[in-house]
């Protein structure tokens, strides 16, 4: 198993995953309205893991004050622990806050998310946005 860190050169490797998402694209939906290249140059990070092929991906994205965590593991990779590795990697990789959103029946994220120390900031009718505090204090 092997991560990826994505830029401009690579950035084909990303294009694959986003076309080969199957039934995963309809949770993740980041790259529905945005392009890749426009895309990672506000990432402070964006990495793809892969086994034989790419199997899950990850960035942070600056957004003015926040930087927002976008998670996906492709269909068919489930339940392998992809999704734990890339959560972890991110975490890593930023020392400050992250927020997410999710949507509302995607328990199984939601509950992968608190097992980060994610917790809810606010529900709306279709989705939850959840933040996990970088503690400076220990």
């Amino acid at each position: 198993m092997k991560f990826l860190k994505i830029n401009n050169e690579n950035i084909l490797f990303l294009k694959d995953f986003i076309n080969s998402m199957g039934s995963s694209a309809k949770k993740f939906r980041y790259y529905s309205k945005r392009s890749p290249e426009l895309s990672i140059k506000n990432h402070i990070v964006t990495y793809l893991l892969f086994e034989k092929d790419s199997v899950s991906y990850g960035h942070l994205d600056k957004d003015e004050d926040k930087v927002w965590l976008g998670l996906c593991t492709k269909e068919g990779h489930y339940g392998k622990g992809y999704g734990k590795r890339m959560m972890q990697k991110l975490i890593d990789s930023y020392q400050g806050d992250i927020y997410l959103s999710v949507d509302i029946d995607n328990q199984k994220a939601i509950h992968v998310y608190k097992m980060f120390d994610f917790e809810i900031l606010k529900e709306t009718e279709n989705i939850i946005y959840m933040r996990r505090k970088n503690d400076t204090s220990i």
